[in-house]
């Protein structure tokens, strides 16, 4: 094995099994290495390399034995000759070819002797119970270093008293530690007084990433598996994959990484939907309520009382509903009505108990039930066809209010449901009925009273109840929510109305009715269905004047007596009223107030003309006096050419010789024929 010394690659003779180091080729078992400058003594190449005595304080060996290793081929090295040495001779060993257990302790001890830089931890991601501790530690390290600095004696007798004195407010404190703390806290800053144990990423984990994949693809699924199911088909995937893993971990393992590896949010979203995930972890937009005044806008919705009541209809109880109108501004509830079932009449009843007391808002915002998006309340929205035909003003339109439907299935957007939920807790839960929102919410209670509604508040007193409580109790409750400043809902509503938009009593009357559907005006009148009846209108005026035309009525569901025809151009036309049918066996007054109604509509058919005073001349002498008119005035006729017209007579043997020779038959000369026959028999 020689090796030049001077500016010849050198090179020696390595087992094949030893991979080359980078940066270094290999031809025929041999290594080549770049020469080496051994002004100074022997330096190391940039490819790591240890010298034999390096190696034989790493590895435990003598040096004797270590070069024998490199001597017989057992151990790789490079051959540097030059001054000094065994013989003028010295070996580099490549710490790639070393043993991968005294590899590990090599870089063991590298990183002690050069240290990566210390990065410090910022005080961001120290939570705030981490951030209190740091905050105690780094005051008892300020007060030991003040105690140090005053104590007349040695320092390890200051140190020594000052944990002594320190024991009651942290017991076994000790110099070590404070000396460990204080080298951290100039490290790692305010961050590294804080006991990090247990809270690196570091630890061996239990479950491959490959296990853990297959068994998080089989959780994440809305079917809601169980952990142990979960485990059960992964555990199956591999199997029939052909895959070999290593044992599973337990249950305990499992669902412990499913809490410290997959965000909440997440879990939400893939196991309860993507409702629940932007209800419980979605972000928001929070509202600022300070540039609103009251009446600027009210929300409405339908609320179910968790609640049994007797309705005196039924055996059985009954639950009831409660439609409300909420001001945004001052969280008061303006306007509300209990109700069996929710619907659009409900809505306009606890809007017009709103109004009647607290003015007409600027801005309604609903939901998109049905009992909102009616088309006589607030549009029919998504539900328009193009078939519909003309679209009659809504109620809220009447009214001068802008209507807002909030994001489907989103019930943030609606602060009325925070005050349901108020009602349930401080309202529903007092009544014997209470049966809670779920399941498990339900009294025991109601195993022996819920079967019979005689056991329950009835309806009237409810409804008075409902109506004290909202009115005394819930607009007198103090809130804490933004803009509200501890107030009542009263007291801020009062503060913050600045305008107030009213209507008389009659006007109010007419905004509220209801519009039909466009309908065409018939014989009978106009027809409004009503449940499983109709209920037809007419008026003599309607009949007579708008009989087949496209109109629509408005009306009020608790006076059926009469409705307000309007055309399609919202035109008012007529009032029609009830046109009810009678028996056979009706009074002569009821059939009396009938023949009225048909006398009326006849006297005002048969007085059109007179009326409108309609005269003229009798139409036959206005005839015949124009035909003396024409007949007087006689006729010139002047044509340009005249075309004389003879009458040619025919003889029947002619029609008989055209019949006999047909259309094509030659005409014969018959006197030509006689007179060749006189001359034949001369």
């Amino acid at each position: 094995m020689e090796a030049a010394i001077k500016n010849e690659p050198s090179s020696t003779r390595i087992p094949a099994h030893v991979s080359p180091p980078e940066g270094v080729t290999q031809d025929t078992g041999r290594i080549s290495y770049q020469k080496s400058d051994v002004k100074g003594g022997l330096r190391k190449m940039e490819m790591e390399e240890l010298t034999v005595g390096e190696y034989a304080e790493l590895s435990g060996e003598t040096t004797r034995n270590v070069r024998y290793m490199i001597i017989a081929g057992t151990l790789s090295a490079r051959e540097i000759r030059g001054r000094g040495g065994n013989g003028g001779r010295s070996y580099l060993i490549p710490v790639s070819s070393l043993d991968p257990k005294l590899k590990k302790k090599y870089d063991r001890q590298k990183r002690k002797q050069d240290p990566a830089p210390v990065q410090q931890i910022p005080l961001e991601k120290l939570s705030e119970e981490e951030r209190a501790e740091a905050a105690q530690w780094l005051e008892l390290l300020q007060e030991w270093k003040a105690y140090r600095n005053a104590y007349e004696g040695s320092k390890a007798q200051a140190d020594q008293d000052f944990c002594q004195i320190m024991q009651q407010r942290r017991p076994g404190l000790s110099y070590q530690q404070l000396s460990r703390k204080e080298r951290q806290y100039k490290q790692l800053g305010p961050g590294g007084l804080v006991d990090r144990r247990g809270k690196h990423d570091n630890h061996c984990k239990k479950i491959p990433d490959m296990v853990w994949n297959v068994f998080e693809y089989y959780y994440l699924d809305e079917s809601r598996k169980t952990v142990a199911e979960c485990m059960r088909l992964t555990e199956i995937y591999f199997k029939k994959n052909h895959i070999e893993i290593p044992p599973m971990a337990d249950r305990s393992t499992f669902a412990r990484e499913i809490r410290n590896r997959i965000p909440v949010p997440v879990l939400k979203l893939w196991r309860n939907g993507e409702k629940a995930m932007k209800d419980e972890c979605g972000m928001y937009i929070t509202r600022y309520y300070e540039d609103l005044n009251s009446n600027d806008i009210w929300v409405c919705d339908n609320h179910t009382f968790d609640i049994f009541i007797d309705d005196g209809a039924r055996v059985k109880p009954s639950r009831v509903y409660l439609t409300g109108f909420l001001d945004v501004r001052s969280r008061k509830m303006v306007g509300w009505y209990v109700t069996m079932a929710p619907s659009s009449q409900a809505t306009l009843y606890a809007l017009r108990r709103g109004i009647e007391r607290y003015g007409i808002p600027k801005r309604i915002l609903a939901d998109n039930g049905r009992e909102f998006l009616t088309h006589d309340i607030g549009g029919r929205g998504h539900r328009k066809s193009a078939d519909w035909g003309h679209e009659a003003p809504t109620i809220l339109q009447h009214l001068g209010i802008e209507f807002k439907t909030a994001q489907v299935r989103n019930a943030k957007a609606k602060i009325i449901e925070r005050a349901f939920r108020e009602v349930k807790e401080c309202f529903s839960r007092l009544f014997e009925g209470y049966t809670g929102g779920t399941t498990a919410e339900r009294p025991e209670r109601l195993k022996k009273t819920g079967k019979y509604a005689e056991n329950f508040t009835p309806i009237e007193d409810f409804v008075r109840y409902v109506d004290k409580y909202i009115e005394g109790i819930f607009n007198f409750t103090e809130s804490k929510g933004s803009g509200m400043y501890g107030k009542s809902r009263n007291e801020v509503y009062a503060k913050c109305l600045i305008e107030k938009r009213v209507a008389a009593p009659d006007e109010l009357n007419l905004l509220l009715m209801r519009n039909s559907k466009p309908c065409t005006v018939q014989r009978a009148g106009v027809r409004l269905p009503m449940y499983d009846a109709d209920i037809w209108f007419n008026s003599a005026e309607l009949l007579f004047n708008h009989i087949g035309k496209k109109v629509y009525f408005r009306f009020d569901p608790d006076d059926l007596k009469e409705v307000r025809v309007y055309d399609e151009q919202d035109r008012y036309l007529c009032t029609a009223t009830q046109q009810g049918k009678i028996s056979y066996y009706a009074s002569a007054d009821e059939v009396k107030e009938k023949m009225k109604q048909i006398r009326e509509f006849e006297r005002m058919v048969k007085n059109w003309k007179k009326q409108r005073d309609i005269k003229a001349e009798d139409a036959l002498e206005l005839t015949m006096w124009q035909a003396e008119q024409n007949l007087a005035a006689g006729e010139h006729l002047d044509p340009a050419i005249i075309t004389p017209i003879r009458y040619k007579e025919k003889h029947w043997m002619e029609d008989l010789e055209e019949a006999a020779g047909g259309e094509t038959a030659e005409m014969i000369d018959y006197t030509r024929m006689l007179e060749k026959m006189k001359g034949q028999g001369e």
